[in-house]
């Protein structure tokens, strides 16, 4: 029976960040060894020795950090198509790094609802309402960190026709980019 001292390959695969075959590849290297537990023949790795292979990266990882500065900046995020996609979903991404403590400097979309829906939902963002194509964003430039977005996925979707950069909607990428 495994006990609390051990654990199970999907439990170490996991709090190392790595696959179960690696571990399978580490175990046969030598590198990290497993124990086969007899009554149920599961691969089980003791606590103790994924704590030992970890604790060299944690100091390694400590005495390369500063601890005495903090980083206090604002960080600003751009958000472009950030209405209607199935992706984002109404600034979706904006309010995931909002969250995460990210302030919202702009967000751009062309279909009026999803607008209205932003405007609804983030009184205090500033939507910018329109055809991607017709906005100058230069004015975010050197005063955001993150720009990101969900462009139209249609023109390359299993659902769409496929037709990629054929379709005037494939072609917004570079608008992205």
């Amino acid at each position: 029976m495994v006990t609390k001292n051990y654990y199970s390959l999907s439990e170490a695969a996991e709090v190392l960040g790595k696959s179960k075959e690696t571990l399978r590849r580490w175990d046969r290297e030598g590198k990290l060894n497993a124990i086969i537990e007899p009554v149920s023949n599961y691969r089980v790795y003791r606590k103790d020795d994924i704590s030992s292979l970890i604790k060299p990266l944690l100091t390694e990882i400590d005495n390369n950090i500063d601890n005495t500065e903090i980083l206090l900046k604002d960080y600003k995020v751009l958000e472009l198509f950030a209405g209607a996609g199935a992706g984002a979903g109404a600034g979706g991404l904006a309010i995931g790094l909002e969250k995460s403590g990210i302030k919202c400097a702009a967000l751009n979309e062309i279909d009026k609802w999803a607008c209205n829906t932003l405007r609804e939902n983030r009184p205090n963002w500033n939507v910018l309402e329109g055809d991607i194509k017709n906005f100058n964003f230069k004015e975010y430039q050197n005063t955001v960190d993150i720009v990101t977005g969900g462009f139209p996925c249609q023109a390359f979707s299993y659902a769409g026709k496929k037709l990629g950069l054929e379709d005037a909607r494939g072609t917004l990428f570079y608008e992205f980019a």
